[in-house]
């Protein structure tokens, strides 16, 4: 949404994210003249039950009974995956066109040399991530089915040279070789590989449960006739309606977002002059882009070349006693309101870095000051593939602010 908003306004990205499925959005949003929210959600939404339609698709290649696509609807509305086309954006993009990739790869047509490497170029350029994950599957599957149909062949030719093995095991090859070099130059930050196959636990997580549903239930649509009958219908139909209302009862449950809360406490600081605009903050991800998508107020979610004095870093575990204490410490029996503290919620503030440093000369706040300093050296600073995705941002025409 972050991104969104700058696209659409500044005509620039906000955050590191691959500019393809993005440009996609603001097309989308132009096109339909919805606001930011709707917009999103429905673009997103439409991915995601194109990529459930296309993997049943890639399953059942002839025509779909009724309780086909109940199968889909049902898989779309599960309360465990509902978030993931809106939090994985990108991927979901990504996903739609690899399994175009697994449609359409058939290299008997000259068309075909055309069509593969686009959709392939298309999904490189939604996620990296996804891409090198789902192109891995892609290779994998048709390199074993390849080699099979070349080894039963009575040539000569292929019996000495079966190609997809040959082409397999080249990719195998590059596959490892590839996170090697991930890991030895740091491509994601500190812990490479193990930010990469978090990252694909994660995605994997939200979309198993989904694929299974339609692999388990495209098998015994195919085997078991009851399942074809009106009854089952009416079944799919009720267990739809169960995991919509789940889907509502979580989306309602909670009155405000916390990022929302604190939003609101760091536009109330600007308006007491407690903090100006010109004054750099930094925050968690997550809160930048919360912060900057509301209220239109840019932060740093990384670490910056130049650390300005007057700058304010979050940070949480903070209480309200330990407010009193800093501002009892340094201002003694005057009291009053300490510049370069601003309380937010009940257990987080902004501090400003001129005024952690003073802590360090106080040492009834050293446990305070340490957790200042423990915040700051877990701020992540731009890693390689940060760059990359700047590089290609500039690329495509769209400028990075982050």
């Amino acid at each position: 949404m972050a991104n969104l908003r700058s696209l659409t306004e500044e005509g620039g990205f906000y955050s590191a994210r691959e500019p393809f499925p993005f440009l996609i959005l603001v097309f989308w949003k132009k096109i339909s003249g919805l606001n930011y929210i709707p917009a999103f959600l429905s673009l997103a939404g439409f991915f995601y039950s194109l990529f459930l339609h296309l993997f049943l698709l890639l399953l059942r290649r002839e025509a779909w009974g009724r309780n086909h696509y109940l199968l889909t609807f049902l898989s779309a509305f599960l309360p465990f995956s509902y978030g993931f086309p809106t939090a994985y954006f990108p991927e979901t993009v990504a996903l739609v066109f690899i399994l175009l990739v697994f449609l359409t790869f058939r290299l008997e047509k000259l068309t075909d040399l055309l069509v593969f490497p686009a959709l392939t170029l298309l999904a490189f350029f939604s996620s990296f991530t996804m891409f090198y994950l789902g192109f891995s599957f892609f290779v994998v599957f048709s390199g074993i089915r390849g080699a099979r149909k070349q080894a039963q062949r009575t040539s000569v030719f292929y019996k000495k040279r079966n190609v997809p093995f040959i082409f397999l095991t080249s990719y195998l090859v590059f596959f490892f070789l590839s996170l090697f070099l991930i890991s030895y130059f740091d491509f994601f930050g500190p812990s490479s590989l193990r930010y990469l196959f978090g990252e694909w636990l994660m995605e994997s997580k939200l979309v198993f449960l989904p694929v299974l549903i339609l692999g388990v239930g495209h098998i015994l649509l195919k085997t078991e006739k009851e399942l074809n009958t009106y009854t089952a219908s009416i079944v799919a139909v009720i267990l739809i309606a169960v995991s919509i209302f789940f889907i509502y009862r979580d989306l309602t449950k909670t009155e405000k977002e916390p990022w929302e809360v604190r939003s609101s406490g760091i536009t109330k600081a600007y308006g007491q002059a407690a903090l100006l605009k010109s004054d750099p903050i930094y925050l968690p991800k997550e809160f930048a882009y919360a912060l900057y998508f509301s209220t239109h107020t840019k932060s740093f979610y990384h670490k910056t070349k130049e650390e300005s004095p007057k700058s304010f870093l979050y940070v949480t575990g903070i209480w309200p006693q330990d407010v009193l204490l800093i501002q009892k410490t340094l201002l003694g029996k005057r009291g009053g309101r300490l510049a370069g503290l601003v309380p937010l919620g009940e257990d987080s503030i902004l501090i400003q870095k001129s005024l952690s440093d003073r802590l360090k000369a106080y040492p009834a706040l050293d446990f305070i000051g340490k957790k200042v300093y423990e915040v700051w050296e877990e701020l992540p600073g731009i890693t390689l593939y940060q760059m990359y995705l700047q590089k290609q941002q500039n690329y495509f025409g769209y400028p990075s602010f982050f």
